[in-house]
């Protein structure tokens, strides 16, 4: 009776350890992944501040507005450029947050999120 107890708690170990493995693999391969994936985002323009640290603060408005950053290299943008001016509409995908300096001394910084890619109208 006892190596039958034996057979059972070694499988019943092996079983459990096998099961937290997966879990925890399963948990980190498919929770992980949604915090690296870009957004899509898009809405007109309220306010464009070109930045010390040659980037460009913009606030956007709905539908799906916030505070974004063009970045030159960083950011994919397609025919009509960069922000320029409030009222201009914008839409494409954000991912990771970054800063924007307005201005060092004093210093004055407004955060956002990094524009991987960027349409813009006219």
């Amino acid at each position: 009776m006892s190596q039958l107890w034996g057979r059972y708690s070694k499988l019943s170990a092996i079983v459990a350890v096998t099961a937290i493995i997966f879990g925890t693999t399963f948990t980190f391969l498919f929770t992980g992944v949604r915090y690296v994936e870009a957004f899509p985002w898009g809405g007109q323009f309220q306010q464009v501040i070109p930045c010390f640290n040659n980037v460009i603060w913009v606030l956007a408005g709905p539908p799906r507005g916030g505070k974004y950053i063009w970045v030159p290299g960083a950011t994919r943008t397609y025919n009509y450029g960069p922000p320029k001016r409030a009222g201009q509409w914008g839409l494409g995908l954000a991912a990771p947050p970054y800063f924007c300096i307005v201005s060092p001394l004093p210093l004055i910084v407004y955060p956002g999120i990094i524009m991987t890619m960027l349409g813009t109208s006219r």
